[in-house]
């Protein structure tokens, strides 16, 4: 039998290298924490992401702050996180933009879906469909016939190639077999400039970009995307209630930290975040914007990124979507 030292050594040296990140663990966070924002600041997300923040610096005993870093259609946020070290300071509020599509698009990128530890769910969003005022379509099912009965069809804006909007479209082109052209914009806000200068006829964006204009009288909302209706849309069908069982599309943000964070220091985050959540006043005001709060674990994200991950790698093989459109 190998003498006793033989495997006490290897075992001392592997807990002399522990006991720092045990300790640091126990005292985190002693220290402010950065949650990066892949949008500019004043948009919807980062609405979200401030107003989340906020709560969750309370049950953390230390201030979150945003850190927006546009750019990349979110890559160049996803870039700084994935490389930053895994110690709980530096977090990055992810949807299916960062963390699933520009990875499935761009395999060269430094850093695939599987990188980032998950930390915690934070909301779901539905996307409205939305058609110019001059569009003869007051349902969905009238702007699927109609858009068949045209010889070139209408046209469907989008953020860019491969963004969530273009997936979107995308999804409810395959489903429902309507005839949309797309035309890609540099971000929502110029194409929703074209749905309202009738320069295009249909946009898909999310309810919380589209709330504060729901009123305007150059678009129509013909529906929301999500499996149930939107509870600050409620007289608003869903595709699925239009003829489309079964259809649903929703966009959603979850908190990521850094590959390789100790599983101590996410346990804190995820319970802080889902606290937070639980908040009457955190949970409604995000309601009232359009964001349906969802409380989970960090387990509860990683299903939902690979769930999403087979959803979208099957929509672009099968919708032949690459960036060289």
């Amino acid at each position: 039998m190998p003498p006793l030292g033989i495997f006490i050594g290897p075992l001392a040296a592997l807990a002399t290298l522990l006991a720092p990140i045990a300790a640091r663990s126990e005292t985190y966070p002693d220290r402010p924490v950065t949650l990066v924002v892949a949008f500019a600041p004043g948009g919807a997300s980062d609405a979200l992401a401030r107003l989340v923040a906020q709560a969750a610096s309370k049950k953390l005993g230390q201030p979150i702050i945003v850190d927006n870093r546009a750019g990349g259609g979110g890559t160049l946020a996803a870039r700084g996180v994935v490389r930053a070290p895994a110690n709980g300071y530096t977090l990055m509020l992810g949807s299916p933009g960062s963390m699933i599509i520009n990875p499935l698009l761009q395999p060269n990128l430094p850093y695939a879906t599987a990188s980032f530890t998950p930390v915690a769910p934070l909301a779901r969003i539905n996307y409205a469909l939305m058609v110019r005022d001059g569009v003869d379509a007051r349902s969905v099912k009238d702007l699927v016939n109609l858009s068949k009965s045209l010889p070139n069809g209408l046209t469907v804006g989008s953020a860019g190639v491969g963004s969530n909007t273009h997936l979107v479209a995308m999804s409810f082109i395959a489903r429902t077999g309507a005839k949309l052209r797309h035309i890609p914009y540099k971000g929502t806000s110029p194409a929703m400039s074209d749905l309202m200068a009738g320069n295009i006829d249909v946009l898909f964006d999310s309810v919380p970009v589209v709330l504060p204009q729901v009123q305007n009288r150059k678009f129509r909302v013909l529906a929301v995307t999500g499996a149930n209706r939107d509870s600050v849309m409620p007289k608003t069908p869903t595709v699925a209630e239009s003829g489309w069982a079964g259809f649903a599309a929703a966009n959603w943000f979850g908190i990521f930290a850094p590959p390789h964070t100790p599983a101590p220091i996410i346990e804190k985050l995820s319970a802080a975040f889902a606290a937070s959540l639980e908040e009457p006043d955190t949970r409604s005001r995000l309601e009232a914007s359009g964001n349906r709060p969802v409380i989970g674990t960090p387990n509860d994200l990683e299903q939902l990124l690979q769930t999403e991950t087979t959803a979208y790698r099957n929509l672009i093989r099968d919708a032949k979507i690459t960036l060289d459109e």
